[in-house]
């Protein structure tokens, strides 16, 4: 296995696999919750760096900037899809809205500033109304913007006080934003108001982050949410002497119980090496995912 060093301060810093591992509950409400273990690493100061370590040390940075910066990159793309997936799971989110244009509209800027006075708009309707958004240009160059919502009553009131079904009510307020000729509400296979699973939910919307992310973009570009309350604090618990399968039992009993629908990872740093990490999720069952 590489070995594991950083620089800090001019110090030498070496990092040791750990015995310990630790199990990180997270209870996001809604009939969600997720569990994930791995194995701790532990940082132990070697020594101060002699002039030629530090001169090697500054000439292998430069040599792999590029390098770290797309390591960056994909970490920043990953704390992001996690972000967004609890906040879907925790405020419940069941159900996905589309908005687009029907003439050519290339401008991101200008797709920002018209879900936001979308959003606005809506807000007036349903008082707090939350979503998770991400952005997505099609092959044509226009945007469009997928949306996770709750899922809206029946009817809303319309401008003149009359309660009308909601899909119409969403595409006069989109429509009244870009213009009546101009915008619609993407309903073409039913995903405007249909209940969905919040971890399918969840995928849905960060796969246009992750397109994003591929096409060379900054993942915080094409990603926007509001009227939602942060995720509540995960739970840490340490498990000793590389006791994985304490860890998986106590994991499946955080997340379900006895019994659930649940989806599982386990990864290794080779195929028959020892095992790194674990994860665990429950799948809300009683959803209709067509």
């Amino acid at each position: 296995m590489t070995r594991m060093l950083r620089l800090i301060d001019g110090v030498l810093y070496e990092g040791k696999e750990s015995s310990e591992l630790e199990l990180v509950v997270r209870r996001l409400g809604n009939g969600h919750a997720e569990a994930s273990g791995r194995r701790l690493v532990t940082w132990e100061e070697l020594r101060e760096a002699t002039p030629d370590e530090l001169e090697v040390w500054k000439r292998d940075r430069a040599d792999s900037e590029q390098e770290r910066r797309e390591a960056n990159r994909k970490r920043a793309a990953r704390r992001a899809t996690t972000r967004v997936r609890h906040l879907v799971k925790a405020s419940g989110m069941d159900a996905l809205l589309t908005l687009t244009y029907r003439s050519l509209q290339p401008d991101l800027g200008l797709c920002k500033r018209h879900m936001k006075e979308f959003v606005r708009r809506m807000r007036r309707l349903i008082p707090g109304w939350g979503y998770v958004a991400a952005f997505e240009q099609q092959r044509r160059g226009s945007w469009h913007v997928h949306m996770a919502i709750r899922k809206l009553p029946m009817t809303l009131a319309a401008s003149n006080g009359v309660k009308v079904k909601s899909y119409k009510v969403v595409r006069a307020v989109w429509r009244g934003v870009v213009g009546a000729d101009n915008g619609n509400v993407d309903e073409s296979r039913r995903k405007a108001f249909s209940r969905r699973s919040g971890s399918r939910i969840a995928n849905y919307i960060s796969k246009y982050m992750l397109k994003a992310f591929e096409a060379g973009d900054d993942w915080s570009n094409r990603y926007s949410s509001g009227g939602l309350d942060s995720p509540p604090p995960p739970e840490r618990i340490r498990i000793g002497e590389n006791d994985w399968s304490d860890l998986i039992r106590r994991a499946y009993e955080a997340v379900c119980g006895l019994g659930c629908e649940t989806w599982t990872s386990l990864k290794r740093w080779t195929d028959d090496g020892p095992i790194q990490r674990f994860w665990i999720s429950t799948e809300v069952t009683g959803v209709r995912h067509g």
